[in-house]
């Protein structure tokens, strides 16, 4: 796992060094990353005892943070409080919905940017 998650940690990378660069290409102000959001998020979902984990896929402009699976699909969504939102389109399946940020964080269920060296 640690070797797959260096690979995806570039891909993370490169996906959004881009998506800065396209945007301030696009924008007349200058943006900013929020710097309390993780690279990804891992969950676990009890229906099949497997580990999910969620990439850091956008920021909407309301705050909130989408986090996809490596297939594309939405793994979950944390509010601009800093909570991850149950699904309304189907079961909340993985135990990380209802809990903050700061939880998930302090349970090491949290993967940070790493600050460039």
């Amino acid at each position: 796992m640690r070797f797959t998650f260096q690979r995806n940690k570039v891909a993370i990378y490169l996906a959004l060094s881009a998506a800065m660069l396209g945007g301030s290409v696009m924008s007349a102000s200058a943006q900013t990353v929020p710097s309390n959001l993780p690279a990804a998020i891992l969950c676990y979902a009890k229906a099949d005892q497997s580990w999910r984990v969620g990439y850091l896929s956008r920021v909407n402009k309301n705050g909130e943070a989408l986090y996809a699976g490596a297939g594309g699909a939405l793994s979950a969504t944390v509010d601009a409080k800093g909570i991850v939102v149950a699904p309304d389109n189907r079961p909340a399946g993985l135990d990380c919905f209802g809990k903050s940020l700061e939880e998930l964080r302090a349970s090491g269920r949290l993967m940070d940017f790493q600050p460039k060296r």
